[in-house]
């Protein structure tokens, strides 16, 4: 009896590599270390991103919200509720609508939005330092058409 050959499972592969690897550890990375910083505030990641969205615009409908947001309609819903619970956001029904909803922060929940932004922004700093200005720029338009171009695998 001969010996067992071992078959060829090796994959022509580099996933260390690839861009949508590379994207999602960096991204991973700086989310996991500030969601522990949202931590005291009593937020979540995504519901910090809820808040933020909401503060730079107002009056949002739930659909805007789940793309700018990148969470699925129920995972928002959830969120919302949450924030709603907190007394951070309210719902509204939309003037020119009135089956459609809008949210927006209360007063509570702009309170504590200014009060982490500084907070981002640091965390995105000391994050970017490796970086000129002009190179996070460039690397903020490259992301961006990046995520444009990838709109073509959605469907």
């Amino acid at each position: 009896m001969g010996q067992q050959q071992t078959p060829d499972i090796t994959v022509d592969h580099d996933l260390e590599q690839a861009i949508p690897y590379l994207v999602a550890r960096a991204g991973s990375r700086m989310g996991t270390t500030f969601a522990k910083a949202l931590k005291p505030y009593g937020l979540s990641l995504s519901e910090w991103r809820v808040c933020a969205l909401l503060g730079k615009e107002p009056h949002q409908r739930l659909t805007t919200l789940t793309v700018a947001a990148c969470v699925d309609m129920s995972a928002l819903s959830r969120i919302v509720d949450r924030l709603i619970e907190q007394g951070l956001v309210t719902r509204e029904k939309s003037g020119d609508d009135g089956r459609a909803v809008r949210l927006a922060l209360t007063e509570k929940g702009a309170e504590l939005t200014r009060k982490i932004v500084p907070m981002a922004k640091h965390y995105e700093d000391v994050a970017l330092q490796c970086f000129s200005k002009a190179e996070v720029a460039l690397f903020a338009e490259m992301l961006n058409r990046l995520y444009a171009s990838a709109e073509s695998l959605v469907s």
